[in-house]
């Protein structure tokens, strides 16, 4: 999803966490309700992304993620990779984002994808698939507490997503089906702080990983 992102940002995104691959477990879990779960999950190198699978207390999923300023945004699903992970870095006073994009389908190649606000208060879409073939759309924000509820428009397909800010990041996991959503792990050795938003919610869980 976008045409062109800053060397930068590219340099950010295809960093190495070889370090953190391999199994963890959850320290600590909590779900939007502040009900407490426990599990497991494995991170992996692919491409330029990150394989991310969880067994917990509260269900399975697998996940996608793709690397930023020392934290691992992941978009997470239900159901043979019908997910995916949308970064973006905001500039411009908020007005335009650069996006990198993935899906849990796409081997770990990645699209990329710029957003500018319009009149009407929501964003027009540029962007490029892996393959480098252009595509245009429509995208909506709606803020709904902690979070924001998203829907994509984009060459006669409809996307729906949930996202937050991270600093200067907006972070959108994407999905097909009911159950999808958005992870954030802060790096730091063999820890992690995470937090996470699931589709429709408004409300955020926790989840806090060691190796």
């Amino acid at each position: 999803m976008k045409t062109l992102v800053s060397i930068v940002f590219i340099l950010m995104l295809t960093g190495t966490i070889a370090a953190q691959t391999g199994a963890w477990k959850i320290e600590e879990g909590k779900l939007p309700n502040g009900k407490s779960y426990t599990g497991n999950l494995t991170i992996k190198a692919v491409g330029k992304a990150y394989d991310v699978d969880w067994v917990t207390s509260a269900g399975s999923y697998g996940g996608i993620g793709l690397l930023a300023d020392g934290k691992l945004f992941v978009g997470y699903g239900i159901g043979g990779g019908d997910y995916g992970i949308v970064v973006y870095k905001a500039n411009t006073a908020g007005k335009t984002f650069e996006g990198v994009w993935t899906t849990g389908k796409m081997n770990g190649s990645t699209g990329t994808e710029v957003i500018a606000k319009n009149n009407e208060g929501n964003f027009d879409v540029v962007g490029k698939n892996p393959n480098g073939a252009p595509y245009k759309g429509k995208l909506m924000l709606q803020k709904t507490g902690d979070t924001y509820q998203v829907q994509w428009n984009v060459g006669g397909a409809t996307y729906n997503g949930v996202g937050f800010m991270s600093g200067d990041y907006l972070i959108i996991g994407y999905g097909f089906g009911q159950a999808f959503g958005t992870v954030e792990y802060h790096l730091i050795g063999g820890k992690a702080r995470g937090r996470w938003a699931m589709g429709g919610g408004s409300a955020m869980g926790t989840e806090n990983i060691t190796r």
